[in-house]
């Protein structure tokens, strides 16, 4: 006799019993919890200057913004080496306490967060590459409010520990 139970939306336990059809004595049990994944949601293909625009973001960080999503990796992790934050600096013509700065203000608009040393992890609700499965478990660490107003609306993001 098997049965399903319902746990929630991703994840399903079965459990199993073996029973002597003679005596009606179970024999065994077993129980095992099966995971799904949901598939990927429908998508639009969304640009960095669309996002950029409906957070309010100047040009000066998006410019950064698009550098840095070149290194992103299957984790979520954008490592900055030394030679390629110089290159950075080449590309924008700007100097590397700039780009400081500026990798500063994408950490306090919630875009990524700095993991130490010249390591970025991307907030997953806006970038993300790799299997949905991936992407899912690196989202649940985040969450995204959208509080709209008068003035229009204010979109914040902040990791869940």
């Amino acid at each position: 006799m098997v049965t399903k139970k319902r746990i929630k939306t991703a994840f399903y336990e079965q459990k199993k019993d073996t029973v002597d059809i003679n005596t009606g004595e179970i024999i065994s049990e077993s129980k095992t919890t099966l995971s799904r994944y949901s598939s990927e949601p429908p998508y639009v293909k969304m640009y960095i200057d669309d996002i950029c625009s409906m957070i309010k973001v100047p040009d000066s960080l998006k410019n950064v913004l698009f550098l840095m999503l070149r290194k992103l990796d299957y984790d979520g992790y954008m490592t900055l080496s030394t030679r390629y934050r110089k290159s950075m600096c080449d590309q924008l013509s700007i100097k590397d306490g700039t780009l400081r700065n500026r990798l500063a203000l994408l950490v306090k608009k919630g875009f990524v967060l700095s993991e130490g040393g010249n390591e970025y992890l991307a907030n997953p609700k806006f970038f993300a590459r790799g299997e949905w499965k991936s992407i899912i478990e690196q989202r649940s660490a985040f969450e995204l409010k959208i509080k709209y107003s008068e003035d229009g609306r204010e979109i914040t993001t902040e990791r869940i520990l």
